[in-house]
């Protein structure tokens, strides 16, 4: 994003979101365990049996 100070164009990182969440909280509510598994994301897989 680009903001003016001192009458001088100045970039300002800001944190990375998809649809105004966070990265990782998008991926933990729409990530299917396939795709969690594939990208060695394990600590996101649940571990409850409900069979």
């Amino acid at each position: 994003m680009t903001v003016f100070r001192n009458s001088k164009q100045v970039r300002v990182k800001r944190p990375e979101s998809i649809n105004g969440m966070d990265v990782d909280e998008f991926i933990r509510r729409n990530a299917n365990p396939l795709w969690l598994h594939q990208n060695e994301m394990w600590e996101h897989l649940d571990n409850d049996d409900k069979e």
